[in-house]
């Protein structure tokens, strides 16, 4: 099942990581302005943010499996509809329906990463974002060299989602199974086995827990899970330093390859590099944040990756070179990396009896965020320009620095 959930992080990096590194061709091709640009981006708002809440409670009511697969087939199925787009309306359109499929991606395979790390009872869920970030690295060099070789973004975007189709049609037959309706009550049974072995009356301990989750299940009966799931007293401060963290992360993947190549004059391979090595430093930092964080942790890990992002986006907007874009992009990803797995898990430690609609209703603060950032940023470039646009992203991370000092440490 980890491997099952591994996968799924993968390609859904690697899905993105094609778009996000392929944009200026598509800007290319259809003559966009950096105005226009933000205008078709606003798609992946409209798309996602209307339907974060819907998702949660989706995954709460459904189960996280089904919700996952049917996202990565609506996911997979708009990949190449970007780029055979043949105007504005409909690249708007199509990234709409791709800000779906991942929205639902997204909420599912966390929910799925947090039952597999209570499975293994120790924090794993920021190696799962690891794997992500290296679906990410995997897809923006296989961009690159398309590019660098003159591959059309038509030819790219079909092969890439039908290889990635395959591989999440198999990986989905391993995932955790949820009854539908009882995405919870599957939390609670695992929990009541663990808590059964580990009592030494078991046949008193098994009859308690049985008549408590009866109960439960009535009880689940007559108040489903709401479909809409929004943040409640406690989730938000998680919930608006994911806002920021996700805000400059959707910024770098829909504009920083066109920083590089309109601002700095890096080639259409160097541009794509820049995006793997962004996602490089996210892989470093998702895969020690579990042992750092366990040392340090949330509210001064989060602290700490806050200031390395600032430095990063510091270095990328003052010195305004393929060199110093490659650089600043690096400190970036290591700084970004592991907020948002730290905070998901964080969102789930707080509400542990049902880690879902937590995940989804802080999703639903952090992803506005993600989904905001990118139209922002090109309507500030339409009035001023690129470079001065991306300040965004230092006073990002110094939101994000004063938010995590007020998270619970719990």
């Amino acid at each position: 099942m980890r491997v099952a959930v591994c996968t799924m992080f993968f390609i859904t990096g690697a899905a993105f990581a094609a778009w996000a590194a392929r944009v200026p061709a598509i800007q290319d091709r259809l003559g966009l302005s950096e105005g226009q640009l933000a205008v078709a981006l606003v798609g992946l708002s409209s798309g996602a943010f209307l339907g974060l809440p819907l998702v949660g409670g989706l995954v709460a009511r459904y189960g996280s499996r089904p919700v996952l697969f049917t996202g990565m087939t609506v996911y997979l199925a708009a990949l190449p509809g970007l780029a055979f787009a043949p105007s504005l309306p409909m690249l708007t359109v199509t990234l709409a329906l791709f800000a779906c499929g991942n929205t639902a991606i997204d909420v599912a395979m966390n929910t799925q990463g947090v039952l597999v790390e209570r499975a293994y009872g120790r924090n794993i869920l920021g190696g799962f974002h690891a794997v992500f970030s290296l679906g990410g690295i995997v897809g923006a060099v296989a961009s690159g060299l398309a590019a660098s070789a003159g591959v059309g973004t038509g030819p790219h975007f079909v092969i890439t989602a039908l290889v990635l189709y395959a591989a999440a049609a198999v990986a989905t037959t391993a995932l955790i199974p949820d009854p539908p309706g009882r995405a919870q009550g599957s939390d609670r049974r695992t929990q009541n086995s663990d808590r059964r072995t580990q009592e030494s009356d078991r046949r008193t301990q098994e009859s308690e827990l049985l008549t408590q989750d009866a109960d439960r299940q009535a009880e689940d009966a007559k108040d489903p899970a709401p479909l809409f799931a929004l943040p409640s007293a406690g989730l938000w401060i998680p919930g608006l330093v994911a806002f920021c963290a996700l805000m400059g992360e959707g910024v770098m993947n829909d504009w920083g390859a066109v920083y590089l190549h309109d601002v700095t004059g890096a080639s259409p391979g160097a541009a794509g590099a820049g995006f793997a090595l962004f996602s490089a430093g996210m892989v470093v930092g998702r895969l020690s944040a579990d042992r750092i964080r366990a040392r340090t942790g949330t509210v001064r890990f989060t602290l700490g990756c806050a200031l390395v992002a600032a430095l990063g986006a510091v270095v990328s907007i003052s010195v305004p070179t393929t060199g110093g874009g490659l650089a600043g992009y690096t400190l970036l990803g290591l700084g970004m990396a592991a907020v948002i797995p730290v905070i998901f898990s964080h969102a789930a430690q707080l509400r542990p009896e049902r880690p879902g609609p937590a995940i989804a209703a802080v999703s639903s603060v952090g992803y506005a965020g993600f989904l905001a950032g990118p139209p922002i940023i090109g309507g500030i470039a339409e009035a001023v320009d690129l470079r001065a646009a991306m300040l965004v992203l230092p006073a990002l991370m110094a939101a994000m620095a004063l938010l995590s000092l007020r998270l619970r440490r719990g």
